[in-house]
C-alpha cells in the first residue's frame, strides 16, 4: 500500500457519492454538520477580536511594528484550525448517521456488506460510545501537538506537526466507521492504519486540507466517509492477500 492508495480512496469516495440516489443518505449528516460548524464559526467570530487584542497587549513595544501582521495571522489561524476542529466535531456528532452512509457505499462499490444494523436506539448508543472512544484517543494527541508548538525551535515546524496530526486523526476518524459496522475493535483500526501509515496519512491529508476550509468542511465529510470506507476495505484486502489474519465475517 502506498500514498496513491490513500489519495485514490478519497477520490473514489467522491465519485461514488455522485451516483444517483445517495444524496438522501447525506442530507441528515450534512444538516448536523452545518449546524455544528455554523455554531463553531459564530463562536470564533465573536471571540476573535478579544483574542487579537490580548495578543497585541502582550506584544513587546519594540515589536509593535508587527501589529499590522499579527492580527491577520490570528484571523487566519483561528479560521483554519477552527474550521478543522469544528469539522472534526461535526463528524463526531453526525457519527450515528455516518455508519448508514458507509453501508450504502459498500453496496454501491460492490464490497462485502457489513452485518445487518441493530435496532435504531442500540445503533445510536453504540455509535455515540464509539465516538466518545475516538475522542479519548484524539485528545491526548491534540494536547501533545499543542505542547510541541510551544517549544522553541520545534515550533518552527508546527504547521507540519499540525498537518500530520490532523491527517492521522482524520484517517482514524473515517476509516473506523466501516470497522464499527463490522464490529471490529477500535484498536484494530489504529493497528491497521499504523501498518499502512503512508496510505493513512495520504487519505487523511486530503481530508485535512479540505476540512480546514469553512463551509467546504461540511461538504467534505460525506466524501471522507465514503473514502474511509473504501480505504478500510482495501487495507483489509491487502492483509488477506499477504497471508494475514483472515476476516471472519466474509
Amino acid at each position: 500500500m502506498s500514498v496513491a492508495t490513500g489519495i485514490g480512496a478519497f477520490g473514489d469516495g467522491y465519485r461514488i457519492l455522485r451516483q444517483r440516489g445517495i444524496w438522501r443518505f447525506i442530507l441528515v449528516p450534512a444538516l448536523i454538520s452545518f449546524f455544528v460548524v455554523a455554531m463553531g464559526l459564530w463562536f470564533a467570530i465573536t471571540t476573535i477580536d478579544a483574542l487579537s487584542e490580548r495578543a497585541l497587549a502582550v506584544l513587546p513595544e519594540w515589536l509593535s511594528f508587527l501589529d499590522w501582521l499579527l492580527t491577520p495571522l490570528i484571523y487566519l489561524f483561528v479560521f483554519l484550525v477552527g474550521g478543522w476542529l469544528f469539522g472534526l466535531l461535526a463528524a463526531a456528532f453526525s457519527g450515528p448517521f455516518m455508519g448508514k452512509l458507509s453501508r450504502v457505499v459498500e453496496r454501491r462499490a460492490g464490497l462485502p456488506e457489513a452485518p445487518p444494523e441493530p435496532p435504531l436506539l442500540a445503533s445510536i448508543a453504540a455509535a455515540v460510545k464509539r465516538e466518545a472512544r475516538k475522542m479519548l484517543y484524539h485528545l491526548p494527541r491534540l494536547l501533545a501537538a499543542f505542547l510541541l508548538t510551544l517549544i522553541p525551535v520545534v515550533n518552527a515546524v508546527s504547521p507540519l506537526i499540525w498537518f500530520f496530526f490532523g491527517a492521522w486523526v482524520m484517517a482514524v476518524q473515517f476509516a473506523d466507521l466501516p470497522a464499527e459496522n463490522w464490529a471490529r475493535p477500535f484498536k484494530d483500526t489504529c493497528s491497521r492504519l499504523r501498518e499502512h501509515r503512508l496510505s493513512a496519512i495520504a487519505f487523511g491529508g486530503c481530508t485535512t486540507a479540505l476540512m480546514s476550509v469553512p463551509i467546504v468542511n461540511i461538504l467534505v465529510i460525506p466524501v471522507a466517509v465514503a473514502g474511509g470506507t473504501l480505504l478500510w476495505h482495501r487495507l483489509e484486502s491487502d492483509v488477506q492477500s499477504s497471508g494475514g489474519t483472515p476476516r471472519k465475517d466474509y
